[in-house]
């Protein structure tokens, strides 16, 4: 429903006097949620949607239960609508029914809801039904209930489809749209003869018409408002026996063998694992064309981007990796999230960070040679260390506006949620940890539930099994611990060799101190898992572990006489970094240089990504990182080649700056990662087909392309001299050879034909690979070309979805991040008026240039440009929140560069043509993708430290080369 200027400020001054100043904030907030005088028991829904005007009518029969007594007004979310007939009656007694009159109905838009008014206060206990028959428009980014569109043999083709997690089922018809209020759904969709429609449950009945027919579904079990879904189109079935049925249009049909043939698996492996079984009759898997999310669970009918479940023969093997991983995480939520719900969205994670969690351990159990622990830790683990080490919010944190509620669903609920869900199956031990969450989801199965409730189910299964969880602690107390706070620790370790003993001390770990608020008294439960170099003992053994104080920041305990080196946090199972003394940093970087095979793979990986970050955080030189990264020459496995390329990635957009040292900078990690492409190239060369070895082929081969590696940029000019003479070429090299072949091309006819490539080929992962080329264009004219053609809009070759990784694409470059100024300062406005995503796109390409420009020049230009006078207010707070990054940059950069080029003068190496190692056991992750930059620390607490850092390399150095041959 459209409001009126003067309706949204009237209804703004009415909510002021309702609730007036004198409101504490939280009843301020609360004015978002529903009352709790009622709750739904059923919905009886209808709709019938208009594809030619793009709107549709809807009915909504909802009996509800007044819980309180007094009850004289019913709230529903309610948004975008218009309501044409409302009747309420008394439906207690099943034999009969007697209409209830109401005085009147409000509309609150701001507070998106809908209020019945009584002169006469309903009765407490009794059912009421509301009837409501209602209008809407079928909206267009890709939320509610929402078009799509492709092309089949010349023919634009429409469907509808509904997309409504968190807060979008009220764009679709009235309801109590939050997850505590479970309901059972009678779902009806009339269509157009011809087409299908597809709901949660299997069809029930039909009424067919001579031009429309009325589809009846059985009824769901009780569910959120959020889960509901429906889909009207043309879509055809993958023919299968299977209860699991793949929807598609007939152009790409014969793009789902694989997940037809995986997805009974991944399906199969979580009944196992919980002991229940599926519990609807069908799950339909539907390839949306135009979908924002990666994938969503409704109950029984998932919906995906097309990228996931449409996977031609040649697909990339990362595709196929990360088709199996989303599959399996809409799957896990049939359990997590759907059968039991969060009851609230400060408990998002009890949804998302379980699904998150077997996305990959339950993958691993379907392919057990994909090594999916260590994806999950460079993966999940790292990168939400990464993401959490500036201010964040808990895992557990309070949400009650839409923004909030929205912005929920990031990093910390997931990834981070995932990796203390890891560490909390390791401290109870696998077997307990199963048992302990198939009581969870019986006990909860068709309810709501928040954490406390999880908890409870762990503790009676520890002691009924008689097992100590350590330190008199019970898990209710160490998950409330590590989720009711924001961060993580960094846990500093210092040997006393004369007493032989550890000395521990914790702290809130931060990139930039002085921008956040700091916590002193931050502290967490850790269960400390060491080894050394005379046990090398990588396995963890809650019984065998040493915790922090409770009450202390610092923690003292025995350490093993006459060591040389130890580690502490095995596995990276703890969601911690570690700090150690530069003696001991020392003996770590010549164990790795000897036999960096003594060292468990995790924890090599957990070594380069912990050293890397103390020193972004000023907390160590950056010497160590460097020279620790050296031994990586003769790495055999990828998993720490992921967290060096990882940590690399900040450096090398930040060096620019320092011009010749960037460039020896440069050829460095260049000669890098040359070494990893050649063993994987080599491996790759020799008939090698494990799917870790070419997920890890197509990244490596990308980022040493990037790097100008010029045995890689060698190799891939012939793959795609090969790829142009009509030649088929593996899709794991596609990414690499394609951007060498545009960059290096001369004349337009390349840059065009891999153009009409991304919008002509059917294969979603070869259209991945032309649109990463483009990008690589080193001509300004087709790289403005290219990013304009998201001005086309719908109609045009860049999707909706697809525009972020477009700019991704043509920002790798410093023509390219002066192509996407160019064309935000001349076109921001019309982007905004005529794209529906329009406000997105502007702000993405704002942050990527903030978080990217090194150039004085061009830090003024979007400096200029975030204070112009005439820019859109509704974009400005983002705009300087972005902009910060600028200066954290330059803060890092001051600090920092001046050590990292005298090191660079000293170590730095350049490409050689030495054999390289074969690499034996290279477990891949499935994205590639360079991590966004955090924002750096501020000199504003570095200044004592910057004056230090030529010293503190000059010291470091003279002791490493004591310490051990210079490489």
């Amino acid at each position: 429903m459209m409001y009126s200027l003067v309706g949204v400020l009237l209804a703004a001054l009415l909510c002021a006097l309702v609730y007036g100043e004198e409101q504490s904030e939280e009843k301020k907030m609360n004015v978002f949620r529903l009352p709790d005088n009622s709750n739904p028991l059923s919905y009886d829904l209808w709709f019938a949607p208009n594809m030619t005007d793009w709107t549709f009518k809807g009915g909504a029969k909802i009996i509800v239960n007044v819980i309180t007594p007094n009850t004289d007004t019913l709230t529903l979310n309610f948004n975008s609508l218009t309501v044409t007939s409302l009747s309420v009656k008394d439906v207690t007694n099943t034999e009969s029914s007697r209409d209830v009159p109401y005085s009147s109905i409000n509309y609150v838009s701001i507070n998106e809801q809908f209020e019945i008014h009584f002169n006469k206060a309903l009765v407490k206990n009794r059912n009421y039904q509301l009837n409501i028959n209602y209008t809407g428009s079928i909206r267009d980014d890709m939320t509610g209930l929402y078009k799509s569109s492709y092309v089949e043999d010349g023919v634009t083709k429409w469907l509808i489809v509904t997309q409504f997690e968190a807060r979008s089922a009220r764009m679709a018809f009235p309801c109590y749209d939050e997850p505590m209020y479970k309901a059972k759904f009678n779902i009806s969709v009339v269509k157009k003869n011809g087409q299908i429609a597809l709901s949660n449950m299997p069809i029930l009945r039909t009424e067919e018409g001579p031009e429309y027919t009325t589809v009846y579904f059985s009824e769901t079990p009780p569910m959120p408002t959020y889960l509901a879904a429906i889909y009207v189109g043309e879509f055809v079935p993958n023919k299968d026996d299977s209860k699991i049925t793949i929807y598609t249009h007939k152009g790409v049909q014969d793009q789902t063998e694989y997940v037809a043939t995986e997805a009974p698996k991944h399906l199969k492996v979580l009944e196992d694992y919980t002991a229940i079984n599926y519990m609807l009759p069908k799950m339909d898997l539907l390839a949306i064309p135009d979908f924002r999310a990666g994938a969503m669970e409704n109950w029984g009918i998932n919906t995906y981007r097309e990228t996931f479940l449409l996977l031609a023969n040649d697909s990339k093997t990362k595709t196929k990796i990360r088709s199996s991983e989303v599959v399996q995480h809409e799957f896990t939520h049939q359990w997590f999230g759907n059968l039991v719900t969060c009851k609230w969205w400060d408990y998002t994670w009890l949804n998302e960070g379980f699904a998150r969690y077997f996305q990959y351990f339950a993958t691993g159990m379907v392919r057990t040679n994909w090594a999916m622990e260590e994806l999950f830790v460079v993966e999940a683990h790292q990168n939400s260390l990464e993401y959490d080490q500036t201010p964040r919010h808990p895992i557990t944190t309070s949400v009650n506006t839409p923004e909030e509620i929205d912005n929920i669903f990031d990093t910390i609920t997931y990834s981070k949620a995932a990796s203390v869900l890891r560490m909390l199956k390791y401290m109870v031990t696998e077997n307990l940890f199963r048992k302990s969450l198939q009581s969870y989801l019986q006990i909860f199965s068709y309810n709501v539930a928040e954490p406390s409730d999880l908890y409870s189910e762990f503790d009676n299964m520890l002691l009924d099994n008689n097992y100590d969880f350590g330190n008199d602690l019970t898990v209710n107390e160490f998950m409330s611990n590590w989720t009711l706070q924001s961060g993580y620790p960094v846990v500093n370790i210092t040997r006393n060799a004369t007493a032989n003993t550890f000395l521990v001390t914790q702290s809130r770990f931060y990139v930039n101190k002085t921008e956040a608020i700091v916590n002193e008294t931050a502290a967490w439960h850790i269960c400390l898992a060491y080894t050394t170099d005379v046990s090398k003992n990588f396995n963890f053994d809650n019984k065998s572990t040493v915790w922090t104080n409770k009450t202390s920041p610092s923690t003292v305990f025995p350490a093993p006489k006459n060591i040389n080196w130890y580690i502490f946090n095995l596995q990276s199972i703890g969601f911690y970094r570690v700090n150690y003394e530069v003696d001991n940093w020392m003996a770590l970087i010549k164990q790795l240089k000897d036999r960096y095979t003594d060292i468990h793979v995790l924890n090599r990986a957990q070594l380069i990504n912990d050293a890397f970050n103390l020193a972004k955080s000023g907390q160590l030189n950056y010497s160590v990182p460097l020279h620790l990264s050296k031994y990586l020459k003769n790495e055999n496995n990828t998993t720490p080649w992921y967290s060096a390329m990882n940590g690399f990635s900040y450096l090398l957009e930040r060096m620019p700056r320092s011009k010749k040292g960037y460039e020896d900078f440069r050829s460095h990690v260049s000669s890098l990662a040359g070494t990893i492409y050649k063993q994987l190239e080599e491996l790759v060369s020799a008939g090698n087909t494990e799917f870790k070895v070419l997920s890890a082929w197509e990244t490596f081969s990308t980022w040493a392309c990037r790097l100008e590696n010029k045995y890689c940029m060698k190799k891939a000019q012939e793959y795609f001299n090969k790829w142009q003479s009509g030649e088929k070429i593996p899709a794991d090299i596609k990414d690499a050879a394609f951007c060498i072949g545009v960059k290096n091309s001369k004349g337009p006819s390349v840059f065009n034909n891999m153009l009409s490539l991304y919008n002509s080929t059917n294969s979603i992962s070869e259209k991945s690979s032309a649109e990463s080329a483009l990008g690589c264009s080193a001509n300004r004219t087709q790289l403005s070309e290219y990013i304009n053609h998201i001005l086309d809009g719908p109609n045009g070759p860049i999707k909706g979805k697809d525009m972020r990784s477009v700019v991704s694409a043509i920002s790798m470059t410093p023509l390219g991040l002066d192509v996407l100024y160019e064309f935000m300062s001349i076109n921001i406005n019309k982007t905004m008026d005529q794209l529906p995503n329009g406000e997105d796109i502007i702000t993405f390409i704002y942050s990527t240039l903030a978080s990217k420009v090194t150039d004085d020049e061009d830090i003024e230009k979007i400096k200029d440009f975030k204070n112009n006078p005439t820019l859109r207010e509704s974009v400005r707070p983002t705009f300087n929140n972005s902009y910060k990054a600028v200066e954290y940059n330059l803060e890092w950069f001051n600090s920092y560069s001046y050590g990292i080029d005298q090191w660079t003068s000293e170590y730095g190496e350049k490409e050689d043509s030495t054999t390289p190692k074969p690499v034996t056991d290279s477990p891949t992750p499935v994205t590639g993708k360079t991590p966004t930059s955090t924002p750096a620390p501020s000199s504003a607490t570095l200044n004592a430290y910057n004056s230090l850092v030529i010293l503190q390399l000059t010291v470091f150095t003279v002791l490493v080369k004591t310490y051990f041959l210079k490489n």
